[in-house]
């Protein structure tokens, strides 16, 4: 039950952080490759996956006027705008696209909210259900804690999980997911332009369309890729906050019961690692730019702090794995009540 219990829950957090980009690839093996590397992020590093939703850039935020609308700039970021160009189609890319489509350069520049809607696989409906069920195992495990009922690791690393898929959802309501194919745009009589910038008399605002993508760009490359704004304090700090907020959830089992003490003392040692590890790159940063003056230094700390925090999380879920073995007689208890609130 308890297995059954976490892993549809894991289920669900994974699903609902893979809004994975249309992919301009064929062939169905590529694209289940990719959609493979953005669950493991999502299962192993899901700090990355909600930093990657929070960062986009605030022109795709707020692109909404009488016509356009957040989900229209979510569908940009996705590649779901193409210019079809002779036999070939090249996807359009953010930020400055927007404003060309609302401009008119290209042919059949209109496209309603509905139309990008119809091209995902998921509704209303669907996120409700995800919703329902994160929302009950959170409480499930809150109603085992208090009537002192043993809390598994496992269940701990879901409800970390569980914890950011809120954020998630915030951030990416309007965005359509799993959207199947791109809405294509054709371009009116233009003289010829080099195959990676249109309309040359608009330098500082061309449209770009991204070029010919490898293997790897089509399936690992795609899913660690965003057009987001990567850059600057903003990005740091709120990557470091959710860090710390996932690592922190783990210190709950502090003195839960374990197998051995050793396993017991390298579960705290690892957590401390994952809440303490994003202020060691903070800091380091902060003193690689005040004080060293050197470019390099940033980079080698954050670097070698990102490995170790790697290095930590899978501790934890190795430790996780290893405490099924002897979990404590209270552990297969359950609090009566909470079957009767619905769940998947």
């Amino acid at each position: 039950s308890i297995l059954a219990t976490c892993a549809l829950t894991m289920l669900v957090c994974v699903w609902n952080a893979t809004y994975p980009n249309i992919m301009p690839a064929k062939r169905w093996y590529t694209v289940a490759l990719y959609r493979g590397v953005l669950g493991i992020m999502a299962l192993l590093a899901p700090e990355l996956t909600t930093v990657r939703a929070f960062l986009h850039p605030d022109e795709m935020r707020n692109a909404s006027d009488e016509q356009w609308t957040r989900t229209h700039g979510f569908f940009a970021l996705m590649g779901g705008f193409v210019i079809q160009d002779g036999p070939q189609q090249k996807t359009l890319r953010p930020c400055n696209d927007l404003q060309y489509l609302r401009d008119e350069i290209v042919v059949n520049p209109e496209i309603m909210k509905e139309e990008m809607s119809n091209k995902s696989k998921c509704d209303g409906l669907g996120n409700a259900l995800l919703v329902v069920q994160l929302l009950w195992f959170i409480l499930q495990v809150v109603a085992r804690a208090s009537n002192h009922l043993a809390i598994t690791l496992l269940e701990i690393n879901t409800l970390a999980l569980a914890a950011l898929s809120p954020p998630l959802f915030f951030f990416w309501w309007s965005k359509p997911m799993a959207a199947a194919c791109p809405h294509i745009f054709y371009l009116k009589d233009v003289p010829e332009t080099s195959s990676t910038e249109i309309l040359p008399h608009h330098q500082e605002n061309a449209i770009t369309v991204s070029p010919k993508r490898g293997w790897w760009d089509e399936t690992i490359g795609g899913a660690l890729d965003d057009d987001v704004d990567k850059d600057g304090l903003y990005s740091f700090g709120a990557f470091f906050i959710v860090w710390v907020i996932f690592g922190g959830l783990h210190l709950i089992a502090w003195n839960f019961q374990f197998p051995t003490q050793a396993e017991r003392i390298i579960w705290r040692v690892a957590s401390l690692t994952l809440v303490t590890a994003p202020c060691i790159v903070f800091l380091g940063l902060v003193l690689g730019k005040t004080v060293a003056r050197d470019d390099d230094v940033p980079g080698v700390i954050t670097t070698i702090m990102f490995i170790i925090g790697v290095v930590a999380r899978f501790v934890l879920l190795v430790l996780m794995l290893a405490s099924l073995r002897d979990l404590p007689s209270s552990t297969y208890q359950t609090v009566s009540w909470t079957s009767y609130v619905p769940h998947l």
